[in-house]
């Protein structure tokens, strides 16, 4: 850039000045112009470095790249990065390192953020390593799929996985044996009086060659002799490299292996991927067989051959290093190396109860010992005395047994299948014994075992043991069955002889209660917990009351029920009943109380007759108290709400009032369910506050409020019964009968009610009486009539009480051609519907009310006439005319 310029500044001067006055403006202007530069070389200063203090031995490789990245976005040179770094006063010491830094980071050197120069000499990482043409399938990451034969086979997936690439290792020092070669790089460093960095390529001759020195031969030499020549040739220069007499040496040096060189190495014979490959020349044979993709499935995992100059140098056999990780016959390669892999020559399977089933290879010296420890061994219920040998013979398959005594002499052949059975699913010597005993289970059966002592060792007999008989079931040898039936208490006694048992013998002690229908007992109704509860000899009702919560409120002044299964009735008999009172305290008498239960007794505890929970109405609209008001008697009108609501405003049209009630399809929730969930509240209400403390009796109603949490939905099933029922029947009419199948099925409908009338005369039939969540709305006053359907134009009509009916559809343009007067009709603001009413040619229209829908209906579509269909209906009638006339003939 100064260069440009200053050029641009002495063509200028060229142009405008005579020769001789050019040459002292041209070197007066030199001055100046390097003047200015270095003005501005110092104005550059990188991300405000104080070069004068740094010391690049401190800078890591990323800030050192940082900086060369910022020189050359502001177009700054190396050798003006060195001006720079000398006007600033940095040392040419300083200067050097830097720049043998920056050529060795773009060389790909890749040196150590540490002062301590050892740390310096780590290997270049060759770029080949991240290369897919040097590891083939190694490098992709696509993942490999095995088929069933590959996955069987010992060691098949050893080359097949990405993370194993058997890559050498190149940050380790370089191994004392290995010997240089063309392409390999070397690094010299020195230090000391001299500081001076080199990097040496060996020459495809052999060789290197230091600056004005002769080339120096290290082909073939390890890394030790090749340093001791170099050094000997580079202290004609650096005489310090060597002691002068007694003085020792005052240049001391370092010589490492920089970028490694590549091989090239062939992979033939059965690989997944035979071919050349260029390798590392630390590769081994492991590395390039991964780079080939390992052997195939006929390929040999035993016998691997390495082939240098012609000459068989190695042969490598993978089992030692899948069983014991010893990677024998693994030699380093070197460039023109060969490695074969052979068709495998004897292969077996193992499969059975072995630890690793699969196909392996075995040599000619093999015996099924070493397949054995191959698979890993026997699992822990193999037969181990025996195995199977299925073997192909010349005309036909064979079967050999092969005894433990032989497995170290019996060798396999090629293509054997070696099964190993696994132990008999039985036992040599059990006894079983289960009941009602305390310790049930299997026994381990000796010569001396006898029932007795049986017993004894399961901790004996429990107290609900029927004593006068056991069961010994015994299997024959020919697996009959047979039973011996023993009397226990006579057994334990001594009155008995002692019964040996046998392998096999269950031993089955029954319970009294196995004899007998167990015994319980059921309570519904109104109790807190109703279900069925096990029964107690003495129990009473109010037992039962207790453990099943205790009575509901409900139950006040109610009677309980108790049915009992007849045993000595009559024919007509079904059960007997017994009727207790309960008082208005929810307490039974003395003698009610304790009344004895018995076994199967259902106990129906019922509701007071007199008992309900608030129900409410809603009045909305037009009234002067609108809002939520309870029923307070059960034959409370609609007249007696609106008169606790105030009465109406003068903006309501009562005539236009309306009651929206409930259906049987609609969700209510019962008693129950108004109550738990008003429980519910109260807890949550009362727990609000965690951090309050509280006293214990707000704990002990925390803890009862905590029981009745999933209490919810308990006993609410039966109050819904009646409007399930409904809609169930109404649905499997709809999907039955195609006239009702669009029948929409609604949880609350309109009622249609003439309020005006209700308030005049109240108590009258109509003034309906009120249910639970009706609503009254009550609309303010309509001035308008709304005309819909099929008009020319539907619209919203001022309402006009001298307007008819039709008045109305003229306004609305009148009636469209596919109309259906006849079926028109209005809708009152009430709900109320009324039609047109037709009497000979005579039409009688509604009377139309501010806020009524006038709704003109549409005639239905005409199907076209079907001629096939009429002639097929004209054949039927002629056939069946001329079968009646033969007939009567």
């Amino acid at each position: 850039m100064m260069n440009r310029g200053y050029q641009n500044f002495q063509k200028a001067l060229k142009r405008n000045l005579g020769k001789g006055l050019f040459s002292f403006v041209r070197i007066l202007g030199l001055i100046i112009f390097i003047f200015c530069a270095v003005n501005a070389l110092e104005a550059q200063s990188l991300g405000g470095l104080d070069l004068k203090s740094v010391k690049v031995d401190e800078l890591s490789d990323e800030q050192i790249l940082s900086y060369m990245k910022q020189a050359e976005e502001r177009g700054l040179t190396q050798s003006e990065l060195e001006l720079l770094a000398r006007q600033r006063g940095v040392s040419e010491s300083e200067i050097s390192k830097l720049r043998r830094r920056v050529e060795a980071l773009r060389s790909g050197v890749n040196t150590m953020n540490n002062t301590s120069t050892d740390k310096r000499n780590s290997r270049l990482e060759p770029s080949l390593l991240n290369d897919e043409s040097v590891f083939g399938a190694l490098s992709s990451d696509e993942a490999i799929e095995l088929t069933e034969e590959q996955k069987k086979i010992f060691g098949f997936d050893l080359f097949q996985k990405r993370n194993l690439t058997f890559a050498p290792n190149l940050n380790l020092p370089t191994p004392v044996d290995y010997q240089l070669g063309p392409k390999d790089v070397l690094v010299v460093d020195l230090w000391g009086v001299t500081q001076a960095y080199f990097q040496f390529e060996v020459s495809p001759e052999g060789t290197i060659r230091p600056e004005n020195l002769s080339p120096v031969y290290v082909n073939g030499l390890t890394i030790e002799a090749a340093s001791k020549k170099i050094i000997d040739r580079l202290s004609q220069i650096y005489s310090g490299l060597k002691a002068q007499g007694n003085n020792p040496p005052t240049i001391f040096h370092q010589i490492s292996l920089g970028n490694i060189r590549t091989i090239n190495i062939e992979v033939v014979g059965e690989v997944a991927k035979p071919s050349m490959y260029s390798l590392p020349s630390l590769s081994t044979v492991y590395t390039a067989l991964h780079a080939a993709g390992g052997p195939t499935e006929n390929g040999t995992f035993r016998k691997i051959r390495v082939v240098r100059n012609n000459k068989l140098l190695s042969t490598l056999d993978v089992y030692p290093y899948l069983t014991s990780g010893i990677r024998s016959g693994d030699v380093r390669l070197k460039n023109g190396d060969v490695i074969i892999v052979e068709p495998f020559s004897s292969r077996i399977e193992l499969d059975g109860e072995i630890k690793r089933s699969g196909l392996f290879e075995l040599k000619d010296n093999e015996s099924f010992s070493d397949l054995l420890s191959y698979a890993g061994g026997f699992t822990s219920k193999a037969f181990k005395s025996t195995v199977t040998v299925k073997r192909n013979g010349n005309r036909e398959r064979e079967i050999i047994d092969v005894d433990q005594e032989r497995f170290d002499d019996f060798q396999p052949s090629d293509g054997d299948l070696i099964e190993v059975s696994g132990i008999l699913d039985r036992f040599s010597n059990r006894v079983i014994i289960s009941g009602a005993i305390y310790r049930e289970g299997e026994y381990q059966l000796t010569s001396e075992l006898t029932l007795k002592k049986l017993i004894e060792k399961a901790g004996g007999v429990r107290g609900d043991a029927n004593m006068s008989r056991i069961t010994i079931y015994r299997t024959g040898d020919n697996f009959s069955q047979s039973v011996i039936p023993v009397d226990l208490a006579a057994l334990l006694r001594g009155d008995i002889v002692d019964i040996t048992l046998s392998r096999e013998d269950v031993v089955q002690i029954t319970s009294i209660y196995d004899l007998k229908e167990e015994y319980y007992v059921q309570v519904s109704g109104e109790v807190i917990e109703g279900g069925v509860y096990p029964f107690f000899n003495g129990m009473t009702v109010q037992d039962l009351i207790i453990l099943s919560g205790g009575l509901k409120e409900s139950a006040s002044g109610a009677m309980i029920e108790i049915a009992r299964r007849n045993t000595n009735g009559g024919v007509n008999s079904a059960a007997d009943i017994i009727t207790l009172s309960i008082d208005q305290t929810l307490s039974l008498d003395s003698e009610d109380r304790n009344q004895i239960l018995k076994p199967f007794d259902q106990v129906y505890i019922r509701k007071s007759p007199g008992y309900t929970i608030q129900q409410q109405v809603t009045v909305e609209g037009e009234a002067l108290a609108t809002g939520v008001y309870t029923i307070s008697r059960k034959d409370e009108r609609i007249s007696d709400v609106i008169k606790r609501a105030g009465g109406l405003t003068p903006y309501a049209d009562a005539s236009g009032a309306i009651l929206i009630r409930k259906t049987e399809f609609s969700n209510s929730k019962s008693n129950d369910q108004i109550s738990q969930e008003s429980l519910q509240q109260l807890r949550q209400k009362v727990l609000k506050d965690e951090s309050e403390l509280k006293n214990v009796s707000q704990t002990q109603l925390i803890e009862r409020l905590k029981k009745l949490e999933d209490k919810v939905e308990t006993d609410t099933q039966n109050d819904l019964v009646g409007s399930k029922l409904k809609k169930e029947l109404i649905q499997d009419i709809s999907e039955q009968d195609s006239l009702v199948r669009n029948i929409e099925i609604k949880e609350e409908e309109p009622v249609a009610i003439n309020l005006q009338r209700i308030l005049d005369e109240p108590g009258s039939k109509y003034d309906l009486i009120v249910k639970e969540g009706d609503v009254i709305s009550i609309p303010g006053k309509l001035e308008t009539v709304r005309v819909a359907g099929e008009v020319t134009s539907p619209l919203n009509v001022r309402f006009d009480k001298e307007f008819s009916f039709k008045d109305y559809i003229e306004r609305s343009g009148g009636f469209l051609i596919t109309a259906k007067k006849g079926g028109s009709y209005i809708q009152y603001p009430n709900g109320e519907r009324r039609q047109v009413k037709r009497f000979l040619f005579f039409k009688k229209y509604p009377k139309v009310e501010a806020g009524s829908t006038i709704f003109v209906s549409r005639k239905p579509d005409r199907k076209p006439v079907n001629v096939q269909a009429i002639i097929s209906a004209f054949g039927t009638v002629a056939t069946i005319a001329l079968v009646i006339d033969r007939l009567s003939n």
